[in-house]
């Protein structure tokens, strides 16, 4: 499909550090469950799944996508689409037993991720479209957060989250006795039985979509 991506003129251009970026993720990921959380992970799981294909990273970046900002770079493409073939989906990357609040556009037949990443990845993933998730205000008035059936989303939903929350103790032992986070992270993946893709591996959106 030629010159189907068009210039994101609306997203940042810019994006926390890798540092950054798994300290954040780790510590959302180590969150306390709550009810709300096992409630709508059984219930998007039971959701139908499409597979979603990754346009190659330089084509996105020559369209202006930002890394980590997937909710607004897929409300600029069907912004800026003028045929309306373009279609905003909110919804949940799968990443193994786990699901990361994401968006994608699909665009007729096809569904397409349109945030790069920084390190190189599958072109095709499996992704559960959520048609009742909605945007509301948040409490600062400024941004927006994610709901569904009118209780607050998390970004992430977690099938086994006490084994989340021990990994980032590990992570934050392993930085604190002087290891980087970089190399902390790869150590407790490697060692804790369980794939831990986070910081520059993980399609988290750094922004909100716009109203």
């Amino acid at each position: 499909m030629e010159n189907y991506l068009l210039s994101n003129t609306i997203a940042p251009k810019t994006a926390l550090g890798i540092d950054d970026l798994i300290l954040r993720n780790t510590a959302i990921f180590a969150r306390p469950v709550t009810e709300n959380e096992t409630q709508a992970y059984n219930d998007v799981t039971a959701l139908p799944r499409v597979v979603v294909t990754r346009p190659p990273k330089q084509e996105l970046l020559a369209a202006d996508m930002v890394p980590y900002d997937c909710h607004t770079n897929c409300a600029t493409q069907e912004a800026n689409d003028t045929t309306g073939s373009s279609r905003h989906v909110f919804g949940w990357m799968v990443l193994g037993e786990d699901l990361i609040l994401h968006s994608v556009v699909k665009m007729g037949s096809q569904w397409l991720c349109l945030t790069p990443q920084t390190v190189e990845l599958s072109s095709r993933f499996d992704f559960i479209p959520d048609p009742l998730i909605e945007w509301r205000d948040a409490d600062d008035g400024v941004s927006l957060v994610a709901c569904r059936q009118g209780k607050e989303l998390p970004e992430f939903l977690r099938k086994d989250p006490e084994h989340h929350i021990r990994m980032y103790n590990e992570l934050l032992r392993l930085v604190a006795s002087g290891v980087s986070v970089v190399e902390a992270r790869d150590i407790v993946s490697s060692t804790l039985g369980k794939p831990w893709l986070v910081g520059d591996k993980l399609p988290l959106p750094e922004a909100k979509p716009n109203e």
